[in-house]
């Protein structure tokens, strides 16, 4: 559980969780919003969302984080869950935040928001830098899209308490 930064071995176990957010983002016509991250392989998606800054409120963090990835105001938070989202990062990710950042997080701890899109789909113009694809997709379709660990079950019981 170990990991080397600046030649210095440090417990990953003892790192900080990065504070989070995540857009369960739904259209009219019951379409989920799903994006794939420039780092992603080709099979592996997530709902948007980021990081909280210090400071700043949960809510406030989203919109900007939707607005700042997908390059449209137009969302409205509908409900938070209740749950929250941990993970761990590999050791890949802490390494490139910690040169990105100058801060050291084991993973992430995302609060979750189910978030209605009021505009068109035109409006959405992802940030390329950040964002390789979106892919609007039904229900029946979450399943296919999520690979990583526990990904699936966790975004079944979020879906259940938020809707």
């Amino acid at each position: 559980m170990k990991i080397t930064l600046r030649n210095k071995p440090i417990d990953k176990r003892n790192l900080p969780y990065r504070q989070g957010v995540v857009g369960i983002v739904v259209d009219d016509d019951d379409n989920f919003l799903l994006v794939q991250m420039v780092d992603y392989s080709d099979t592996d998606w997530r709902f948007p969302g980021g990081g909280v800054n210090v400071g700043e409120k949960l809510k406030d963090a989203l919109l900007r984080e939707l607005e700042e990835e997908l390059g449209s105001r137009n969302f409205e938070i509908v409900k938070k869950s209740s749950l929250l989202n941990q993970y761990e990062w590999p050791d890949t990710v802490i390494i490139s935040q910690f040169k990105k950042k100058k801060k050291v997080w084991r993973g992430q701890r995302q609060a979750q928001f189910l978030v209605k899109f009021k505009g068109k789909r035109s409006e959405i113009n992802p940030d390329s830098s950040e964002i390789k694809r979106i892919e609007w997709v039904k229900y029946s379709e979450l399943k296919n899209h999520f690979t990583f660990p526990n990904q699936w079950e966790k975004t079944k019981e979020a879906l259940k308490d938020l809707l």
